[in-house]
């Protein structure tokens, strides 16, 4: 008896020709009809796979570039831009405006609003220019920004864009600017950052010092760190008689990216707080929300900025409506020398049970054994419930 066959038997046959012509024509039908895009679709893509992506490509650090992006809205109804979405403060929207399909005059949306920024009519389209600010983004080195767009519409409600950039920079500092802090008025402060070369084994180089200003007294000292040049520059902040914020900037000369020449520039930003040589860390004190029944308590400290300096409280008071019940304990937070003196001291308000509800405002006021700063004080905020 011969062996069965496996399977029906138009399994084991070949195809003949016209079944397989028939079969290939449904395949490339079906390929050359995909279903069409819905929602808000890219007009102006680089890249047809990529519509929300663009490559700003290399760029000098500082520069800002932006990109518009068109779309049309293949909906058959309006679709709303609902809310724009930054990863970072280097990327953000300047303009979003659409166009009627009917070509009437375009319409502006209102970036202010935090919902429902802009409509777009069924085949109108949309221009949305898009800013990449490179001075936010970390130099010499790819930078992929994010975007992400919000809307009403079922077949593209979020839009996720990303833009590309390199930044370069000629040379990086370490920190990025030189923050003096709290600067004692009697004995000013200085600080030192390091200048390195944007690339390794880069031939640029730091000239010298061109210029400062506000008085500041900078120095640039050359060092050798492994095989790369290190550039340290300090600046220091003379005396002043002012009280406040400063900012002030510090020119240097540089090569250009060959070494060659002296015409480059390089400008360091310089902050600093002019403070009076004692102050109470902790301006304002913050009590926060006080018991009634259980009172509260706040700390605060009191530093001598100036080197060396120490002082000594004698007493602590308070001045505002309704701070009678408040008390102030303070104890040296370090080295005491013979005379009770040190350059820290811990302060303790305690607000007691009892204190009427309300909000209550007023000033600590401690007075020091020091000639220079004989009062220092702070402004007290807080509620009692």
């Amino acid at each position: 008896m011969p062996p069965l066959p496996h399977g029906p038997t138009w399994l084991r046959r070949p195809w003949s020709e016209p079944v397989c012509q028939v079969l290939v024509a449904l395949v490339a039908l079906g390929g050359c009809n995909p279903e069409p895009q819905r929602g808000l679709v890219a007009q102006n893509p680089v890249n047809p796979a990529r519509p929300y992506f663009h490559d700003f490509g290399t760029l000098e650090f500082g520069q800002e570039v932006e990109r518009t992006f068109t779309f049309r809205n293949t909906d058959p109804v309006p679709v709303t831009v609902l809310s724009l979405h930054p990863a970072c403060t280097c990327t953000r929207v300047r303009g979003m405006s659409t166009q009627p399909p009917d070509g009437g005059p375009a319409v502006k949306g209102d970036l202010e609003m935090h919902e429902n920024i802009i409509r777009v009519e069924p085949g109108g389209t949309l221009d949305m220019v898009v800013v990449v600010n490179t001075k936010s983004i970390r130099p010499n080195s790819d930078s992929l920004n994010i975007l992400r767009v919000r809307t009403d519409s079922k077949n593209t409600p979020f839009m996720t864009f990303e833009l590309h950039v390199l930044a370069e920079k000629l040379f990086t500092l370490s920190p990025a600017e030189l923050r003096l802090g709290d600067v004692p008025i009697s004995h000013g402060g200085s600080k030192r950052i390091s200048i390195i070369t944007g690339y390794p084994h880069s031939p640029a180089e730091v000239v010298g010092i061109l210029e400062t200003t506000g008085g500041i007294v900078a120095t640039l000292q050359p060092t050798l760190a492994v095989s790369e040049v290190r550039w340290d520059l300090t600046a220091t902040l003379p005396p002043l008689t002012d009280l406040g914020a400063r900012h002030e900037t510090i020119l240097l000369s540089t090569t250009d990216d060959a070494g060659e020449g002296e015409a480059g520039r390089l400008l360091v930003h310089v902050w600093a707080r002019v403070v009076p040589d004692v102050v109470i860390r902790a301006d304002p004190i913050h009590f926060g929300l006080v018991s009634a029944v259980e009172g509260g308590q706040a700390q605060a400290e009191l530093r001598a900025l100036v080197p060396g300096a120490r002082v000594r409280i004698l007493e602590a008071s308070f001045e505002g409506a309704g701070l009678g019940p408040l008390q102030c304990r303070f104890s040296p937070l370090g080295y005491v020398d013979s005379e009770g003196r040190c350059d820290r001291w811990g302060l303790e308000l305690l607000a007691p049970p009892g204190m009427a509800p309300g909000r209550f405002q007023g000033t600590l006021e401690c007075l020091l054994d020091d000639e220079g700063s004989a009062r220092v004080s702070a402004a007290l905020q807080g509620v009692v419930r």
